[in-house]
């Protein structure tokens, strides 16, 4: 009885929730929602907002979610409310990347008059190349335009794409149906919702169309203030909180069978003994071996409230029958740094992947151990390092820079300035310090190398920073969504603004990474051009360096293209060569264990080359056909990546960079710098 009524209970609670998730999804709910968004904007943005482009904006962006479409509607269903000055050419299309593909044709249409047929790909809109767009509703602007207007289309012929067709096109309207654009036949947001509500109604909610629309405006202000919905918040955040709950593996699915790779060591799964190696055949009597699940579909079944329990059945080798466990769900910590070790007797090494919540702990926590082995230098790697927690990079800097010293400083519109600074005395003060970085380095990152670099407290090595100098301060919604809206700069201690500039638009902000690498800023660092007016002067020695987007290293390391192939390229991208040292070190665990006690041993006596003509093998078997020369052209980096794989499955993840290393060249560089000296004399004390 007592059962019934807890299911007749959570049965009225699953019903009244999703009768109040229809309320709030309602269009005039959502327009409300919709509109305190554009409220917060207008009292917090970095810059003042123009309210009625931002509403424009959101409804032209409702029109990214209704794919395909052509912009024409029966009559009988919609009627606009303005005039139709405007029409389209007639037809539905598929958008992504550099393809345009039509997908149905509207009888009566300019496009149907010129002959434009279902499975055209078209390559050039008038004088700008597909490649040009960056959204669906980007080509779908282009394609409108005044009644009776003629558009130039360019298209690969389907049965020989060699041959260029050019078509006229003539924007007309269709008797019997109505044509709309958002954004201007359609202006409002209800009315856009409601389009698009009318339009999709069986496949797209209200709530995934306004989330659509709000992405779209959100972007038209900066390329870093974002809407993250109710379901990505949480997956989201778990990394910069440091921890998530669930079982504590990593795993890898290998060939449709889901393979641990580590129990985390004190976590849930490695309480209840499970090893690195076994395979999950059942979560709760669910069969997951075989069945095509992905990593997704993984994490689902495995994540959970803490105290939770799952119960699963693992195959072990060398056990004939499957082991049950019962995992009761736990925090799991999430680190954020990777290795910790001794590079030479003196000198330190620290890779930090992101700025958490933890990520102070870890660092102290890590010079501590290298200090106790002799370190009396350190290089702190932040390459590839995206950012995080605005108070971990304080925090990171004051291990470094000495007491009551600025970091970083943050002003905007409506915010007034505000200074962070160093509190007390930090582990590593004294003692030479290199601070290794690149273009994928950014935010937090920027902020701890450009305090380090402003107060000459050590040497910054690599490539020119990401360039990321926005704040974001969320903004909560009560269905658990939130926005994150840029509301001030970051500026280094001597004044430097991080961020790079962003008034040419999304899509060429994207772009600007790949720009450096084509105007050979990557390769040479003459082909930086410094804005002089941006220059400042570090705060004790007086090095000249310059803001307008990113940290300048003091010593440039060019990017290594070379040692690669295609073939290695593959080996990494498919994920052969993770897939077979993980299945061939499951399969040889034990007499690896007994072999080679202690990593040191292993680093010195384990020998690759036989291995390698397994992983040729294998690869075979996956379906990359071996090529010899590529194979010899990119020697050394395949040997190098095995043997940090198989460092990786046999101990743990630290370990794969103390063997991966060997292919890190601004490390390479920065041990040279300490070992000589000689370019700290540039920021020695007079």
């Amino acid at each position: 009885m007592i059962k019934y009524i807890i299911s007749v209970f959570t049965v009225l609670i699953a019903v009244f929730t999703s009768a109040q998730n229809d309320i709030e999804r309602t269009p005039e709910n959502l327009t409300a929602k919709v509109l305190e968004l554009i409220d917060a904007l207008d009292r917090k943005y970095v810059e003042p907002v123009d309210r009625e482009k931002l509403i424009k904006d959101f409804t032209s962006g409702v029109q990214n979610r209704l794919v395909p479409f052509h912009s024409y509607i029966s009559s009988d269903l919609w009627k606009p409310n303005s005039s139709q000055e405007l029409a389209g050419i007639g037809f539905s299309f598929k958008f992504k990347n550099d393809t345009i593909l039509v997908e149905e044709v509207l009888e009566g249409s300019g496009a149907d008059q010129s002959g434009i047929r279902k499975g055209d790909k078209i390559i050039k809109i008038g004088d700008k190349k597909v490649s040009d767009f960056n959204y669906f509703n980007d080509v779908a602007n282009v394609l409108v335009g005044e009644e009776n207007s003629q558009l130039v289309l360019t298209l690969a012929d389907t049965t020989d794409t060699s041959l260029i067709i050019t078509k006229n096109v003539i924007r007309i309207n269709v008797p019997g149906t109505s044509f709309f654009k958002l954004g201007h036949t359609v202006s409002t947001i209800k009315e856009a919702i409601e389009l698009g509500s009318l339009l999709y109604q069986d496949s797209v909610s209200n709530l995934k169309i306004t989330e659509t629309g709000i992405r779209y405006m959100l972007e038209q202000l900066d390329p870093h203030t974002a809407y993250i919905s109710a379901e990505d918040l949480e997956d989201m955040s778990a990394p910069l909180k440091g921890s998530f709950t669930g079982v504590g593996v990593r795993f890898q699915i290998v060939k449709d069978t889901i393979v641990v790779v580590e129990a985390i060591p004190g976590g849930p799964s490695a309480k209840v003994g499970i090893q690195p190696g076994d395979k999950y055949v059942y979560i709760e009597e669910e069969n997951v071996a075989g069945v095509g699940v992905k990593n997704s579909g993984v994490r689902d079944r495995l994540l959970g409230d803490k105290g939770t329990k799952v119960a699963v059945k693992m195959k072990r080798a060398g056990s004939k029958e499957l082991l049950d466990f019962t995992i009761v769900r736990d925090k799991i910590p999430i680190y954020s740094v990777d290795a910790a070790y001794m590079v030479n007797e003196s000198i330190g090494y620290v890779k930090v992947n992101k700025f958490s919540a933890t990520t102070v702990r870890e660092v102290q926590k890590a010079l501590l151990d290298l200090k106790s082995q002799g370190m009396k230098d350190l290089v702190l790697d932040l390459q590839d390092n995206g950012g995080g927690y605005l108070r971990a990079a304080i925090g990171l800097a004051d291990e470094f820079i000495k007491q009551n010293n600025l970091v970083v400083y943050t002003e905007g519109r409506a915010y007034p300035k505000r200074e962070y600074g160093t509190r007390g005395r930090g582990s590593l003060e004294e003692g030479r310090l290199i601070v290794l970085v690149n273009q994928n380095s950014a935010s937090a990152s920027e902020i701890v190398s450009g305090a380090i670099q402003d107060w000459d407290r050590g040497l910054i090595v690599g490539r020119r920073t990401f360039g990321k100098g926005l704040v974001q301060n969320p903004t909560n919604f009560s269905d658990g969504s939130q926005v994150r809206i840029t509301t001030q700069h970051y500026y280094t201690p001597a004044g430097r603004c991080i961020q790079k500039p962003y008034d040419k638009g999304i899509q060429e902000y994207r772009r600007e990474k790949y720009n450096r690498y084509e105007s050979g800023e990557y390769f040479h660092k003459d082909s930086i051009k410094f804005d002089e007016s941006l220059k400042v002067f570090t705060k004790i020695k007086g090095r000249a360096v310059y803001g307008g987007g990113g940290i300048m290293p003091d010593v440039f390391v060019p990017i290594d293209t070379t040692g690669t192939s295609d073939y290695a390229s593959k080996l990494l991208r498919k994920g052969i060569l993770n897939r077979f040292s993980l299945t061939w070190v499951n399969s040889n665990r034990s007499k690896l264990q007994e072999k080679y006690i202690t990593f040191k041993k292993f680093d010195e006596k384990f020998k690759i080359e036989k291995l390698t003509k397994g992983l040729t093998k294998y690869a075979e078997e996956e379906g990359l056909v071996f090529n010899e020369a590529q194979f010899k052209e990119a020697e050394d980096l395949i040997h190098i990546r095995l043997k940090a794989s198989v460092a990786q499955n046999l101990f743990n993840f630290s370990r794969f960079y103390e063997v991966f290393n060997d292919l890190n060249i601004p490390l390479q560089e920065a041990v040279k710098i300490l070992e000589t000296g000689e370019l700290f004399k540039m920021l020695e004390k007079e």
